[in-house]
């Protein structure tokens, strides 16, 4: 709290702005999932489809009970195992959402008045243009669709704000770090995991069940594409220019830990003509604040450039040879 008192009033803004973005993110998260994907059942994954599958073996009556129960007890283990295992800047990030989406979820399901809100148009989404009350596929469809987009803006908004959902996504971090799996891959483990469970728990129980599990699939889907548009964007690369005195510190931490290669440049000052080393790197978005954090931490006074790249081609990016095989297509 200390540390916030002395900050400018421009880098209190910038951090009370980050704070409202990971909010906002997360309780778009929650909104889109109890709206659009729990009454329906669809499993897209993530901490929302472990509550579904289990809350899918209780009577209707404790099936609200027991959803919240689970986004409770995995959010709180989950966090204290990425504390512990992975470590407290991991910890930081990801302990407003681990708080935020449980409170979140739980107001949109049991306080009343935005409950039965909620609830009314749910019932709306899951009838509207079939008849005698029953769930068309269409419904299924457009419930997943836009579940997918409310949960992907929600992911996306908490990233611009440089937090993380946490939730499962300690579980990408745990397997990164000791499997070394990429975190892409990982994710796509967890969640594909959390959905092929779901799909065959529901579908061995009651094979109608087939039609919402494989919406779980499209709105998993829909999530990753919101989130690349949004966040990743079209220009999902920079260069960074750093100079400074600390370059192999940073450089062996942009090979070691963000694993881009770093390329070294002897300069020298306009003004007191002295030589100096830059560093320079290209690296993807959601490695840009990860930079940043860790030369303000290892050298404040480090001169820094970052510009996003129009293209770039090479290891961990885009090669020539797709770009032109695609072309000749």
């Amino acid at each position: 709290m200390s540390r916030f008192k002395n900050l400018s009033k421009k880098d209190k803004a910038i951090v009370i702005s980050k704070v409202f973005a990971i909010v906002i993110g997360t309780i778009l998260m929650a909104f889109g999932n109890i709206l659009f994907l729990v009454p329906l059942d669809i499993n897209a994954g993530g901490l929302s489809g472990i509550a579904i599958i289990i809350r899918f073996f209780v009577p209707e009556n404790y099936k609200v009970l027991v959803y919240n129960i689970v986004i409770w007890s995995l959010s709180i283990i989950l966090w204290l195992l990425g504390r512990i295992f992975i470590g407290k800047e991991f910890a930081y990030k990801t302990l407003l959402s681990t708080i935020i989406f449980p409170l979140a979820n739980l107001l949109f399901t049991a306080v009343p008045g935005i409950s039965d809100g909620i609830s009314y148009l749910s019932e709306i989404l899951k009838t509207a243009g079939s008849e005698n009350d029953t769930v068309a596929a269409g419904n299924y469809i457009l419930c997943a669709l836009f579940g997918g987009v409310s949960v992907g803006a929600g992911v996306s908004i908490t990233f611009v704000g440089g937090g993380s959902t946490g939730g499962v996504d300690v579980l990408t971090f745990l397997i990164e770090k000791y499997l070394r799996i990429k975190q892409s891959i990982a994710s796509f483990i967890v969640d594909g995991t959390i959905v092929a469970v779901g799909l065959i728990v529901f579908t061995i129980v009651d094979s109608k069940m087939l039609i919402s599990c494989l919406s779980g699939i499209i709105s998993a889907f829909i999530t990753s594409i919101v989130i690349e548009v949004i966040y990743i964007g079209s220009t999902s690369s920079y260069q960074a220019d750093i100079i400074s005195d600390k370059w192999e510190e940073i450089s062996r931490y942009v090979q070691d830990e963000l694993e881009r290669g770093a390329t070294i440049i002897p300069v020298k000052g306009g003004y007191h003509g002295q030589d100096r080393i830059m560093l320079r790197a290209v690296i993807d978005k959601r490695q840009y604040e990860k930079l940043k954090k860790f030369i303000a931490e290892v050298d404040p006074k480090a001169f820094v450039t970052y510009t996003q790249t129009h293209a770039t081609f090479g290891e961990g990016f885009k090669t020539y040879y797709s770009v032109y095989k695609n072309k000749k297509k």
